[in-house]
């Protein structure tokens, strides 16, 4: 009976903290006031280069549903309205080797990884199937590392560099933060922290 007693305070007490840290991690990108007005209105399109294996409607609905999260860059004032073509924004699914195509030179893109060549958004069709090894450890949801490498590329697109550290030990990662090849002792986030609401040179 004593041990049944004891394991239910334990119970508790995990559940407790485990509250309490969600509820921290989700103070980070919590919306507070309601956007209600925009500084920036970006039309962005969606296309595929290459093989690519993913479903493609599947894509187009997540981007969307990412780029109008509440938690996003829509708290730096961005709204982002898809057209068929022509958007300032491209959203593209790409097989690696098309990621690597598009900046081969100096500031080259990786066929591993996703890149951002503006006015293009290259989404790696391998890491929107499978994520990396690295993120993968951490037990982090597919639909997480989508979110994160979607918010990170756009945030190139806004103007945005490479973050190198988190903000506080052991904190969420800055979205520009590279996640997917490691997290550099903080934990995965898939949103722009507060210190990043910010749009330069678009």
């Amino acid at each position: 009976m004593l041990e049944g007693a004891l394991s239910l305070i334990i119970s508790a007490e995990v559940e407790r903290a485990n509250l309490e840290a969600q509820k921290k991690a989700d103070s980070y990108y919590t919306v507070n006031v309601p956007v209600s007005s925009y500084k920036y209105n970006i039309t962005y399109d969606v296309s595929y280069r290459g093989d690519v294996k993913a479903d493609k409607a599947e894509f187009a609905k997540l981007v969307d549903e990412i780029l109008n999260d509440e938690r996003g860059w829509k708290r730096a004032g961005v709204k982002f309205t898809r057209v068929e073509s022509g958007g300032r924004l491209h959203m593209v699914l790409a097989s690696g080797a098309e990621v690597r195509a598009a900046a081969p030179y100096d500031n080259g893109c990786s066929a591993l990884l996703s890149c951002t060549v503006k006015p293009y958004v290259l989404i790696n069709d391998d890491r929107w199937l499978y994520a990396t090894d690295s993120y993968n450890e951490l037990g982090v949801s597919l639909l997480s590392y989508r979110q994160m490498v979607v918010n990170h590329e756009v945030g190139h697109f806004l103007g945005h560099g490479h973050i190198s550290q988190c903000e506080t030990a052991a904190g969420p990662a800055p979205i520009m933060l590279q996640q997917s090849t490691g997290l550099r002792g903080c934990t995965p986030n898939s949103w722009p922290l507060p210190s990043e609401l910010w749009v330069k040179g678009i």
